[in-house]
């Protein structure tokens, strides 16, 4: 058998699809977008990162050029660069401040962070090889001694050449050499500018905040005097142009960056890896991944909230159809809001009123004939009981004195007052039924003397107060007498017992009622061929003791299937009647004198 889905889920499942679908399709075209526009900005603005670094390299370089346009224009360093020329000599106490002046090397211009000096010392040679220099950092006469020394022949070489410029580097500094030419373009001397590694390196690597970031400072042809980075890449993008700005394309992956000319015949190149345009980017997604998450939340929120607000009412209607179906039959559905839940309700509430006034139509004719068919069984008992009766006070008057008729006849009086006069009781307490028994025992044992012996056992002075149907105990005593004792030769006893226990399947108290006796019994093979057994339940007894019948009929009508009766026995051993019948405490069952 298929498995079948509840309108809330098939309902909520729908809303949530479409929901899904029109999500995904709108995500797409926001990450279309997204991806579109803020993957180009954000590579631009990578790019003006790394331009911006880039420019400020070429500002400190321009830092340097300004320095040198100030030493060529500086008229009091002319007696410097003149000397040996017409027997002319200049004063270093005056030269070197103007070199200082000239230069700035304390300057704002000059610092990195306001920390690190860009340039650390400037060496200027006129052409007879004499030099004034000027340092940030101070330092010992023979460290400046042994460095002057070795500016001078970087200073021999370089004016052996024809170059305009030249670099040379070490582990801690980058020395650029340069001309100072007059206004004639004549050559009057030679600077050199010792540049700090530790400031290149903090304004070209720190001062970006990518990963993978790959620079390098190239001179003249090409010639690295600094980096950073990996080293194929370095030789990679040593193959583009001079300038350029951009992405470009290298065997392992692309990359954003710029190449600038700084003056001095230097350049820089400065790239990050394309990566990094998803690094910046990343907080930006994880709050759209975010709020994508609560989109979705919200949006099945809703979908059970609707699904809950339409489906409610199918519930509820299902739940008043199956309330109903357990002969709940004052339950109505309530009013809907919605036109045709109210339509369905008011159809189901008018359906609901016509089926219980039907039901009660049916149940109240079912009672009548009920009760009629149990007061003809009753009534049926009564000829026969007062035959034997009657038989017996005939008998009684001849052979005894008139005390004992006396007692006889009221005895008789008082069992016809239960039989007889009460015939409009259904039911009656356990105590009055087992008074008229003990009438009847009374009688009997007057008739027979001490031959009738009977014992009445219950269990709990409660049970007394039960309700049992009129006349349901006295019949089977009768038969145990006419049947059991009577033909049987000597003494005999009866035995009366009630008790109550639980039920098996649902635990409700019943009542047992066994009547007893040792009379002469009845041959169960013969019942077996007549349909019964040795212990029979709900079967009919084929028996010609019209009390037992009746009894039996009585019972199936007042309980249905919620009794047992069963009739148990051996010859020569005497008859078991056992009744279970529910446990009742409570008012009489009495027939209104209106109907």
């Amino acid at each position: 058998m298929s498995t079948k889905r509840t309108l809330k889920k098939e309902l909520t499942m729908l809303m949530m699809l479409v929901s899904a679908c029109t999500l995904i399709s709108a995500c797409a075209a926001v990450l279309y977008v997204f991806f579109s526009f803020f993957i180009e900005n954000t590579q631009e603005d990578i790019e003006y990162v790394l331009n911006s670094t880039s420019q400020q390299f070429q500002s400190h370089m321009q830092f340097i050029e300004d320095g040198a346009v100030s030493i060529r224009h500086n008229m009091m360093l002319n007696d410097f660069f003149n000397t040996g020329k017409s027997g002319a000599d200049y004063d270093r106490t005056v030269a070197e401040p103007q070199l200082s002046y000239s230069m700035e090397l304390f300057s704002d211009r000059n610092m990195i962070n306001k920390k690190i000096p860009f340039v650390t010392s400037v060496y200027l040679f006129n052409n007879a090889g004499d030099c004034i220099y000027e340092h940030y950092y101070a330092s010992t006469l023979a460290a400046e001694k042994k460095e002057e020394m070795q500016y001078l022949s970087m200073q021999k070489q370089f004016q052996q050449c024809e170059d305009r410029y030249a670099c040379v580097s070490d582990d801690k500094s980058i020395n650029l050499l340069f001309r100072i030419y007059d206004d004639y373009m004549e050559e009057k001397g030679i600077c050199i500018a010792k540049i700090s590694r530790e400031a290149v390196n903090v304004l070209l690597g720190e001062g970006i905040d990518y990963s993978d970031c790959t620079w390098m400072v190239l001179f003249g042809d090409d010639r690295i005097i600094a980096f950073q980075g990996r080293w194929g890449e370095i030789e990679q993008l040593t193959e583009f142009e001079s300038v350029w700005r951009g992405k470009r394309l290298l065997k392992e992956h692309n990359v954003i960056g710029c190449a600038k000319m700084c003056g001095f015949d230097i350049r820089t190149v400065i790239c990050v890896g394309e990566e990094n345009i998803f690094s910046v980017l990343k907080s930006t997604v994880l709050i759209f991944v975010v709020g994508l998450i609560i989109v979705l939340i919200v949006t099945v929120l809703v979908a059970f909230g609707l699904s809950y607000r339409f489906t409610r009412p199918v519930t509820r209607m299902i739940e008043k159809i199956q309330a109903f179906g357990k002969q709940d039959f004052d339950d109505r559905m309530e009013d809907s809001t919605i036109q045709e839940y109210h339509d369905i309700g008011v159809v189901f509430n008018e359906m609901a009123e016509r089926i219980k006034y039907l039901i009660m139509q049916v149940y109240e004719k079912q009672l009548l004939a009920t009760q009629s068919q149990v007061k003809y069984l009753q009534a049926q008992t009564n000829p026969h009981f007062q035959f034997n009766i009657l038989s017996m006070l005939s008998l009684k008057a001849k052979m005894a004195g008139n005390e004992e008729v006396y007692e006889g006849l009221k005895a008789f009086s008082k069992l016809m007052q239960g039989k007889i006069f009460r015939e409009k009781e259904i039911k009656i307490k356990v105590s009055e039924e087992l008074e008229i028994v003990r009438f009847y025992l009374y009688l009997q044992k007057s008739r027979y003397q001490d031959k009738i012996c009977y014992e009445i056992k219950v269990q709990d002075d409660r049970i007394n107060q039960n309700l049992i149907p009129r006349l349901l105990i006295e019949p089977l005593v009768e038969n145990a007498v006419s049947h059991g004792l009577e033909p049987k030769r000597g003494n005999g006893i009866i035995k009366i017992i009630l008790y109550e226990e639980s039920g098996k399947y649902d635990g409700s108290m019943m009542l047992h009622i066994c009547v007893e006796d040792d009379g002469v019994g009845f041959d169960p093979e013969k019942m077996v061929e007549n349909g019964g057994g040795k212990d029979l339940l709900d079967g009919k007894i084929e028996h010609t003791h019209t009390g037992l019948e009746n009894t039996k009929r009585m019972l199936t009508i007042l309980y249905g299937s919620f009794h047992k009766f069963r009739i148990s026995g051996e010859i020569g051993r005497g008859t078991k009647v056992e009744i279970v019948i529910p446990s009742e405490r409570g008012g009489y069952d009495v027939e209104s004198h209106s109907s």
